[in-house]
């Protein structure tokens, strides 16, 4: 079975536990919304904004070095093991001093307690990095999928419990506490392998090698994402802070469920076809057309229809995050299909470029967030449909290069789905025009109007690919038959 078989063979089974677990949350999500206010999420944002590092950080890109590698003993995984959990130890105590500069920086003293228990996570996530990417490594999807599910239901219910309790912040900073506490229970249980008292620092090395340029590229990559927040919070306050982290939120999810999904899927596949560049560019096409076309009609739809829906499913509260959540959906449309670059170019051992890209949005974004909080909510998705596009496209340019992929042949994979979804947008707003002026002028009821746009989006966008791209259907079949 070739490797490819392998991995999307057990990604289904992950497929269909990440149907049912991130349904649960979307639906945990917005009812969870309705109940706390926009000023939770701000707060919950401020906490975060320097421990969130930690956990990033303290991992050492050492999952990635365990999926990469070739060859991998168990008492390499063992020293492995053992040196991530101090490690998380260390870091997780920082992060009760932490605290005290986090409450300076947004003279908000609410956070200092939400800060600190924010040091359980690092801990739990110290105990969950060795054996969760052990069973990436071994395509086991299928057991992943279940461990994620059963946490993910548990965490959502207790969360909505503590909403209702009047739990305000300590809703969202509990839900995550309790998703990795659920996932470091199951986790043993179910895996074959299991730590020895081993541990030599030099078996180490080889992998904090490969990992800390990982590491490296992570803490650049998390200074800029994490910047509009930071800027936003000292300048606009914890309200405004939560209309904007919320509207971000909801815009990410296809790319950080859907898109990381598949991303996680292939990174193994990648790491394998590593020394086999015909099959490794192939298959880094196919995806890229992949990732387009699910997310591509998501993107646009919600920027379509987000000014009915977002007051209907989350409430009038929540008007205000319309116009940011509809432009970081645009910007969402090209950092979707780039986000496999920096996959293949971990999978082809040259992770010092994915660091010299976020070098560059280190320099730029920042500086561009503040000039942008200074002037409001809306203008905070400007560096985001601006600058980062500008940066995503020249590292698919590098990419390309490395790969020796021509450009003609990137956007020849790029073309059907942007032609579908133009379709499905003509469409789209023929609907609407159709529906406001002739049968319901008066704007009356929403409801009608959003499950027959979606039906009609689903319907011109399949119906595209029936006719002119019925080969990418085949293609996903065979996706899974390409040999070794």
């Amino acid at each position: 079975m070739s490797i490819v078989h392998k991995a999307f063979k057990a990604a289904t089974w992950f497929a269909l536990f990440r149907v049912v677990s991130q349904t649960f949350s979307w639906v945990a999500t917005i009812i969870i919304a309705r109940i706390l206010v926009p000023e939770d999420y701000g707060l919950m944002e401020m906490a975060t904004i320097l421990t969130g590092y930690v956990v990033l950080f303290s991992e050492l890109g050492l999952g990635a070095a365990i999926i990469q590698r070739e060859d991998i003993q168990d008492e390499e995984l063992s020293s492995l093991f053992w040196f991530v959990v101090f490690w998380g130890f260390v870091w997780g105590l920082s992060c009760i001093i932490l605290a005290y500069p986090t409450v300076a920086i947004f003279n908000e003293v609410r956070i200092f307690r939400v800060t600190q228990a924010a040091s359980l996570l690092y801990i739990l996530g110290s105990l969950l990095i060795v054996p969760r990417n052990i069973l990436t490594r071994e395509l086991r999807y299928k057991t992943i999928g279940f461990i994620d599910t059963v946490a993910v239901i548990i965490s959502c219910t207790l969360m909505i419990v503590i909403a209702k309790c009047g739990g305000g912040v300590w809703t969202l900073i509990g839900g995550l506490i309790i998703r990795d506490f659920i996932r470091a229970i199951i986790v043993f249980p179910v895996i074959s392998w299991r730590p020895t008292f081993h541990f030599n620092f030099v078996e180490i090395r080889p992998f904090l090698k490969f990992g800390l340029n990982i590491a490296a590229g992570r803490t650049l990559y998390y200074m800029y994402t994490k910047s509009d927040r930071f800027f936003g919070g000292r300048i606009l306050g914890s309200a405004i802070l939560g209309y904007y982290s919320f509207a971000l939120q909801l815009s990410s999810i296809p790319t950080d469920k859907l898109v990381s999904f598949i991303n996680s899927v292939s990174f193994p596949v990648f790491s394998r076809y590593q020394k086999k560049n015909d099959k490794f560019n192939k298959f880094f096409l196919r995806l890229v057309k992949m990732i387009a076309f699910i997310t591509f009609p998501i993107y646009i739809g919600g920027f379509f229809i987000a000014d009915e829906l977002i007051p209907l499913i989350l409430g009038s509260k929540w008007m205000s995050i319309i116009v940011p959540f509809k432009f970081l959906c645009l910007a969402q449309l090209i950092i979707s299909i780039t986000t496999v670059n920096a996959v293949v170019i971990n999978a082809k051992g040259l992770p010092h470029w994915n660091l010299y890209v976020n070098m560059i949005n280190v320099l730029l974004m920042p500086a561009s967030f503040y000039i942008a909080a200074k002037h409001g909510l809306n203008y905070l998705v400007i560096p985001w449909l601006t600058i980062q596009p500008l940066v995503r496209i020249g590292q698919t340019w590098i990419t390309l290069r490395l790969l020796a992929i021509s450009i003609s042949d990137y956007f020849k994979s790029l073309m059907h789905p942007l032609f579908a979804v133009v379709t499905m947008l003509f469409v789209l707003s023929l609907s609407k025009f159709i529906y406001f002026q002739t049968l319901n002028p008066h704007f009356t009821n929403l409801v009608p109007y959003l499950v027959l746009t979606i039906i009609m989006g689903i319907i011109s966008y399949a119906g595209y690919v029936m006719i002119f791209n019925r080969s990418f259907i085949t293609a996903l079949i065979n996706i899974t038959k390409i040999e070794v």
